[in-house]
């Protein structure tokens, strides 16, 4: 169990997100205290958000410069609780065509070079809770980029979010449920204020209280990168995954598939996009 207290000196963290509500969903109470800690917090969307609604003559650059707005906004929330302010840096990919390519790779490669983070935060690329193709390969450019770094160019520390093999717990204060359930609430185009509040006491508290029970204190868990000899190590557990390990595999990846394709039932180029 790990507390995050002062640090000495700040730190720059990169917290790589799909799309514009993976912060409020994966990672919201690390976000809030990272922010609250005086650190120089950066949010890099991966997707320009243009598939986010069932609502077909929204979807495209209309709906992009809704969710753009309501990322902004949610920002804000988070920025008047903390006193500190998010940079927020856009990939620009096609949402759910965010491709895992030498192109894709060599920009978050220099986006790291760039930055020079001590931590990133990214959804898992292989214990994932959700098997949307954006967020599988946020999470794999990521631990690509790490084989392509330097020891001196990568990150001291990489957590990932979305994942159901955590094993570092980060302690937060149940008390700020309020305020993640306020900066979610800006994503007006995602959720009724019904499904805010099913999505907190089902998904957010559930977890949270969950690891109050096996830990005894409130936490939020991810899954940390190994290192060996300086590379980052392969995710080699696979085969030693309990049938429970298994079945909440086949679970996550039928589930979230399925939805994901949901919201692309038309094709880039048909809204004009490719």
């Amino acid at each position: 169990m790990i507390t995050m207290n002062q640090p000495k000196n700040k730190f720059k963290i990169l917290f790589f997100t799909p799309h514009a509500d993976d912060i409020e969903l994966g990672t919201p109470f690390m976000y809030l205290e990272t922010l609250r800690l005086g650190n120089e917090v950066v949010e890099v969307v991966m997707t320009n958000n243009e598939f986010g609604t069932f609502d077909y003559e929204f979807k495209g650059k209309r709906i992009s410069k809704i969710r753009e707005k309501e990322l902004e906004n949610a920002n804000r929330v988070f920025g008047k609780h903390s006193n500190n302010n998010v940079r927020v840096v856009w990939m620009g990919y096609t949402d759910g065509y965010l491709p895992f390519n030498s192109e894709s790779l060599n920009r978050v490669v220099n986006l790291i070079r760039k930055e020079k983070p001590k931590i990133i935060f990214a959804p898992d690329p292989w214990f994932a809770q959700d098997f949307h193709k954006d967020h599988l390969n946020t999470g794999r450019l990521i631990y690509f980029s790490l084989k392509r770094l330097t020891n001196t160019e990568r990150p001291k520390k990489v957590f990932y979010y979305y994942s159901f093999r955590t094993c570092v717990y980060f302690k937060c204060r149940w008390k700020d449920f309020k305020i993640v359930k306020e900066a979610q609430s800006k994503h007006k185009s995602q959720y009724t204020p019904l499904e805010n509040k099913l999505i907190i006491a089902f998904y957010n508290k559930f977890s949270i209280f969950r690891h109050f029970l096996e830990r005894g204190s409130f936490s939020e868990s991810f899954r940390e990168q190994g290192f060996k000899n300086g590379f980052p190590e392969p995710p080699k557990q696979f085969k030693r995954m309990s049938f429970r390990k298994r079945v909440i595999y086949y679970i996550f990846s039928k589930v979230t598939i399925r939805g994901y394709l949901r919201f692309h039932n038309l094709t880039a180029k048909e809204l004009g996009l490719k």
